[in-house]
Order: structure tokens, then sequence, then C-alpha cells
């Protein structure tokens, strides 16, 4: 069936055009497998006319197939380090692992699947660093810890944000052989 159309194509449009054609045909096409059924349905497209799928919308699609989800630990004093910066996720939580979304220019910090802060990014022109993160938001979770403040948040100044130096990477190093043990007998 396709083949004969694609033999008769002189160009690649007619090639593309004929591939669309066979495409959009071929679950209204009568398919080997459905002519035995007794309910008159032949092709795809007539064995599953029930279905009704949803279609979501395209913006939601975008974000969940171009979204960055990573994993970091929270250290001792509750930020999560992410390239260069150190984000602070919540002092209840020190120690463990959070999950971070990065979506076009916002990342997000969140645990067991609830949203615990979130900033704003300026991305590098190499699009893997970022030059600037600001903006944060902390939202108002069930973890948030029972121990009372000890100043007034206008009292002293506190960092939700803070860039950090890169981390240098590690040299191996060469193994050197300090002692030598004599032998014990002389073999001789």
């Amino acid at each position: 069936m396709a083949d004969w159309s694609f033999e008769k194509a002189q160009t690649w449009e007619d090639l593309l055009a004929a591939h669309d054609k066979w495409m959009r045909d071929y679950n209204f096409q009568r398919h080997l497998a459905h002519e035995n059924r007794d309910d008159g349905c032949h092709s795809p497209a007539a064995v599953l006319q029930w279905i009704k799928g949803v279609q979501p919308e395209p913006e939601l699609v975008y974000q969940a197939f171009s979204a960055m989800c990573e994993t970091r630990r929270l250290n001792k004093a509750s930020y999560a380090r992410f390239r260069n910066f150190l984000l602070y996720g919540e002092r209840n939580l020190a120690g463990e692992t959070v999950q971070v979304d990065i979506f076009q220019d916002v990342l997000t910090l969140d645990y067991n699947q609830e949203r615990h802060s979130r900033y704003s990014v300026e991305w590098a022109p190499d699009d893997h660093n970022f030059i600037r993160v600001g903006y944060p938001r902390l939202y108002d979770h069930r973890y948030q810890s029972a121990q009372l403040e000890l100043w007034q948040p206008d009292e002293v100044e506190w960092f939700v944000i803070i860039r950090d130096q890169p981390r240098s990477r590690r040299c191996k190093r060469k193994s050197h052989i300090l002692v030598i043990q004599p032998p014990l007998f002389d073999v001789s």
C-alpha cells in the first residue's frame, strides 16, 4: 500500500507527503489483526473509538520534559550546595536529601514532594552555571522546626543564598614508599 506511493514519489517533498498520508491513514485502514471481530470494528481507530483521553496543556508537557531534577543533601546549617551556591532548605531537615528542580529560570527545593523554597536564577552563557541566584521565597510546610527563633528576623542579617567558591578537583596522590623492611633471615 505505502510502497506504491513511496516508489511514485519523484522529490523529497513528494516522499514526505506520501509518508504523512500513510501515517494519517494507517489507523483507519482495515487490519488483518481485526478481520475476525464480530462487532464490525476492523481498523485500530474503530476498535479504540471508545477511549477518550485527556490532552494535557502544552505548557505542562513542556515543563515535564524540559525540567532538570537533581538531588542534594542539606548540610548541618540546612543549606544545599548547588553549582557554586548554597541555598537554604529547612533547618529541621539537616542531613536529609532534597530534590532540586530547575525549570527555565526558576529553581525549587522540594522534600517528599513538598515545596520548601523557590529561587530565581540567571544562567551563564554556557547554559550550565548560574551568574546570579536571587528573589528567594520560603514556603510554609509541615517540616518546619518547632524551636523558637533566637533573634527577631529584623535584628540579624540572615543569608538565604550564599555564593560559594567552586570546588577544586582533588589530585590523586602518588603513593611513596617510606620504609623498606629488611629481611628477617639472611638467605645465602
